[in-house]
This record gives C-alpha cells, sequence and structure tokens, in this order.
C-alpha cells in the first residue's frame, strides 16, 4: 500500500487542506477502481465501511493477491468535514457558495469527441487506452481553464484527475433513512447486475443524466456520448462502471452493516479481476433496475410534525398510507400517499417539516410523465 497526501487549494490565509489516497497494486497491471466515501461529508457509512476494506485489502497485498490497482479516498472532503453550525455537521453544501459537494463536475464530453476523431480504430482495447489517455489529458487542461480556481473546484477537479481513467468508480454515499440502493447509468446496466445483488441493493435506479453531473455521471457521460457519436463505425467499449452507492441511512454507522459491506465489494473486485480468489457464487438479486424516471418525490402539504407509518424498504402500493403530517397547533393533519407502486427507499431524518418540503421518494418501475431534466433532489 502507499500513501499519498494531496495538498489542496488554501483557501484563506493561515489556512491549509489536504486529501488522504490510498493505493494497493500497481498502476497499469490490471483494471483500476476507485472508491471514495463521504463526499457528502457527514454521510459516514461509507468511511467505516472502506476502513475495512482496506483491512481486507492490505492483507491481499501482503499475499500478493491484487492483480489490478485499487484506489481509495477514505474522506473525501475535508472542506465539508469543518463545517458545523450548533454542533451539527452541515457536509451536503458548501456554505459559501450553496452548492452541492457532489454535483457540477466537468463533463468532458465534448472535448473527448473531438480530441478522438481521426484517431479511432478497429481494435476495442487500442481504442479503450487511447479514449483513457485522452482524458487524463483534458483532465488536465480543464483546471487550467478555471479562473480563479477557488477551493471547491480545486476539490472537484482532484478528486475527477483520480478518477478519471478508471474502470469502476464507486461513490459511497448514504441517505437519511433507506434501504441499500445505487443510481447507476442506464448504459452500465445489466453490465453491473453483479455488483447490486452483491451488495444486496434493494433497489437500482438508472438514468442516463440525472441533473447537475453528480461525481459518477462525470466518468460514465463521456463514454455515452463517444459511443452515440462514434459507435456506428468503431468498437467502444462502455469502459467505465460508475456508481453512487448508498449505504442505507446516515445513522447506519456500525460494524454489523460495514463489515459485510465491505466483505461484498471485496467479492465485487474479485469477480471483476482486481484481486485474486473466489469470490463464492453470487448472492440473488433483491432488485431489477428501475427508472430515476419513475421515483415519485413526496412533498409535505403543509408543515407540522411527521409520522411515518411505513418503513424505509417498505413496498407499498399507490394510495396506501405512508404516514401523516401533523399541525399540533390547528389539528390539522394530512395524510400523504405515492402516486406510484414501488419501494419506500428514501424518507426524511428529521421529522419537523415545512410546506412543500421532501417527505420520501418511492421507486416506481415505469417513467412517470413529466419526469425529466432534474432527477436529484438538490443542486
Amino acid at each position: 500500500m502507499q500513501e499519498e497526501r494531496i495538498e489542496l487549494l488554501r483557501p484563506q490565509m493561515g489556512t491549509s487542506r489536504t486529501l488522504t489516497v490510498r493505493r494497493y497494486g500497481k498502476a497499469g497491471s490490471g483494471p483500476k477502481a476507485y472508491f471514495q466515501a463521504a463526499l457528502h461529508a457527514d454521510e459516514l457509512p461509507g468511511v467505516i465501511t472502506l476502513h475495512h476494506l482496506e483491512a481486507l485489502l492490505k492483507k491481499a497485498d501482503e499475499k500478493g493477491e491484487i492483480t489490478g490497482e485499487i484506489v481509495l479516498v477514505p474522506f473525501a472532503n475535508p472542506i465539508g468535514f469543518t463545517q458545523y453550525v450548533d454542533m451539527k455537521p452541515l457536509g451536503r453544501f458548501e456554505m459559501r457558495s450553496g452548492q452541492n459537494f457532489n454535483r457540477h463536475y466537468p463533463d468532458l464530453s465534448d472535448a473527448l469527441i473531438d480530441a478522438v476523431n481521426g484517431k479511432l480504430g478497429q481494435n476495442p482495447d487500442e481504442n479503450v487506452k487511447l479514449i483513457r489517455s485522452e482524458l487524463r489529458r483534458l483532465i488536465v487542461e480543464h483546471r487550467k481553464d478555471v479562473s480563479p480556481l477557488t477551493d471547491l473546484q480545486d476539490l472537484r477537479l482532484t478528486l475527477a484527475e483520480l478518477a478519471i481513467d478508471a474502470d469502476y468508480v464507486m461513490d459511497l454515499h448514504c441517505d437519511w433513512e433507506a434501504p441499500m440502493h445505487l443510481y447507476i447509468s442506464d448504459h452500465n446496466w445489466p453490465d453491473a447486475a453483479d455488483l447490486s445483488a452483491q451488495i444486496g441493493s434493494e433497489c437500482s435506479l438508472i438514468a442516463e443524466i440525472s441533473g447537475d453531473n453528480p461525481f459518477d455521471e462525470a466518468f460514465s457521460r463521456p463514454w455515452v456520448e463517444l459511443r452515440r457519436a462514434y459507435g456506428d463505425k468503431f468498437p467502444i467499449p462502455m469502459a467505465t462502471l460508475a456508481t453512487t452507492i448508498e449505504l442505507r441511512g446516515d445513522r447506519d454507522v456500525y460494524d454489523e452493516y460495514a463489515i459485510p459491506d465491505a466483505a461484498n465489494m471485496f467479492k465485487f473486485l474479485q469477480r471483476r479481476g482486481l484481486i485474486s480468489g473466489d469470490p463464492g457464487p453470487l448472492p440473488e438479486a433483491k432488485c431489477d433496475a428501475t427508472p430515476l424516471s419513475g421515483v415519485d418525490r413526496v412533498m409535505a402539504p403543509h408543515g407540522g410534525m411527521v409520522v411515518f407509518a411505513a418503513q424505509a424498504g417498505a413496498k407499498v402500493k399507490a394510495g396506501q398510507e405512508l404516514g401523516y403530517v401533523l399541525d399540533c397547533e390547528t389539528g390539522e393533519k394530512t395524510v400523504f400517499s405515492s402516486s406510484v407502486d414501488g419501494v419506500l427507499y428514501s424518507r426524511i431524518g428529521t421529522r419537523l417539516i415545512v410546506p412543500g418540503g421532501y417527505l420520501c421518494s418511492v421507486a416506481g418501475d415505469k417513467p412517470i410523465a413529466g419526469r425529466e431534466g432534474q432527477l436529484l433532489l438538490s443542486k
């Protein structure tokens, strides 16, 4: 294992930040996997999961079993780690700009299409090598065009530079209250079905574009657009599988979850040829993929106290009572429900809500009319 500490842009006089990166295996020896946790700095299940995954990787490394390259960023957001208000961590948005730490990553698609024009051939492996070489160059060039460079932009670009040429990009998050679920490009499905089954995902949401270019889409999208531009003439594999894995809820920081989660990720790496050894039989899948455009976001009809009647992870029916909002001053009580059958895969972690506030999400198996464009909750 090699550890690197990358100095990030100083945001102000007398301050400094670093990003810790740990590397297992050897660059260029085989497929590359990139893992990061806590991009939303108040989401810690991924941090404890990578802690346990590293214990497995260290043993595998000592035995010479790592056959690819595995890069880990155990806590990807030193900016968010320092943001507290009233003793509460606020790690989802940068407080200065209000921007979500998991949005607005560079989209290199158009530049990549121009960069490989006239260079592609009929050998898919050679095409992948060329494309990855251009991606590495383009992300460095992109940094030069960002002026003035803020500490938030520097963090985004540093993370992107680490992941840009990976075969597998695993961005570990969590929801408020939720079962295990993941988000992934529809162009990576059904290739990613083994990942979904291995980690026990109870809801696997697919979309080509979810809105505002979150971290995982920054690495899947260029391949999608490149295949769209040249795929009828040249063999271009969908060579990067990039996903956001939601490790249940933000309070689910327990070894009883993290140890098996780490073991499942280790087995996925074995199955995909980055670590030698037998991963064993693939677990039976708990779900099939469903469209992100089929998600019904349920919002509060008025302010008050939220009382849920359905647990996170429950399979629910359209019109079924999922809970109610109670205004204890007026006595107004309004039951809320979803318009679709599906899995209640996310619900808010607080119990005080304002009018129009987000309550929960139900993943249906068919797109909802009018659900397009901004498919994720927040910018």
